[in-house]
């Protein structure tokens, strides 16, 4: 009796773990733009997952995503997240380093998502500026212990994000 607990249960597992898994949070999400609609055919949020993803010490294949969202007032609301890894940022000068097109280093100041799993940039600090004018742009994140971090590449260019 108990090798024919051991022959099913091993069945089960073989059986579970074959076949295809479907598509990745990182391929749905994608590395082009994406757009949600709102109100009045106006795209409410525009997401797009970074070309590269790293390994990190909980995932083999840890990603970033950047949202721009419009605001009331006509600005654009910034967010990069952090997927695969938790998000970490000093609390009292939340902040990441950017490059657009390869250019200077721009530092990007915000305060932490509520989930905490990402930064929602400033309007004031120009992030959807540069990323509306660049053809690619690279956001470093802590990744790892003591500020290890990786640079996310997004390929931004395309981006039409009316309102």
């Amino acid at each position: 009796m108990r090798h024919f607990i051991a022959i099913a249960a091993i069945g089960m597992l073989a059986a579970c773990s074959s076949g295809d898994k479907g598509p990745t949070q990182r391929d749905t999400i994608g590395q082009t733009w994406k757009y949600e609609a709102g109100s009045g055919g106006k795209p409410k949020l525009a997401y797009i997952g970074s070309a590269n993803a790293v390994p990190t010490m909980t995932a083999a294949d840890t990603f970033a995503v950047m949202l721009v969202q419009p605001m009331d007032n006509g600005e654009k609301s910034v967010t990069v997240k952090l997927v695969g890894a938790p998000f970490q940022c000093d609390l009292s000068d939340c902040a990441v380093t950017a490059t657009a097109d390869g250019g200077r280093p721009l530092r990007w100041k915000g305060r932490m998502t509520d989930a905490k799993d990402g930064i929602e940039i400033l309007p004031s600090q120009n992030a959807y500026e540069a990323i509306a004018k660049a053809q690619t742009v690279s956001v470093n994140l802590v990744t790892g212990p003591k500020d290890q971090s990786a640079p996310f590449a997004f390929n931004v260019a395309g981006l039409d994000l009316k309102g």
